[in-house]
């Protein structure tokens, strides 16, 4: 019985292998960069909604899985910094440009990830309320993960649950 434990056992591990293996040489396939955008019609107008996107203190009171924000030193170019925490660990990001209450670009801040990328967040005016889009401009350099991105989860996945996150808070 022992012996057929240790078959089976080792089936699964090659199976295992074998699979992540064929993923990796699918995610070499794939560009390292990638964009992908989403949107939603609000009817805050650009300063509320503005206010929300800014507010880095309160992230995790609507961002589901964040568990906390800590705010870091701002970079020698006066960029504000933080560091989200979740279940996969943390991340930094930084504000790359910001032109109140319209345009906001964020980026990872921290290039040993094997991701990285920019969010640009554009609040249009919409009658009493506004439009909201946001772009993710991502790089993805492992091609495990490039595969799983693209094959599993969907390129587009963080800025779907992003916006789903904020519509709630805002509804």
């Amino acid at each position: 019985m022992n012996r057929w434990l240790w078959i089976g056992a080792g089936a699964v591990a090659t199976a295992f292998g074998t699979a992540v293996l064929a993923a990796s040489a699918l995610g070499r396939r794939l560009p390292v960069e990638h964009v992908t955008e989403g949107g939603l019609d609000l009817t805050q107008p650009p300063g509320a909604v503005w206010d929300v996107l800014t507010d880095i203190d309160l992230y995790p009171a609507w961002r589901p899985g964040l568990s906390h924000v800590e705010r870091l030193p701002a970079t020698a170019a006066g960029r504000s910094r933080w560091r989200e925490y979740d279940r996969h660990g943390h991340t930094t990001y930084e504000v790359v440009e910001s032109e109140a209450p319209h345009r906001l670009v964020t980026g990872i801040a921290d290039p040993d990830l094997p991701y990285g990328g920019t969010w640009t967040y554009v609040l249009t005016p919409a009658g009493e309320g506004c439009t909201l889009t946001v772009t993710e401009r991502g790089e993805v350099r492992k091609p495990l993960y490039r595969a799983v991105g693209h094959y599993v989860t969907g390129e587009d996945a963080a800025i779907h649950r992003y916006l789903g996150a904020l519509a709630h808070r805002l509804a």
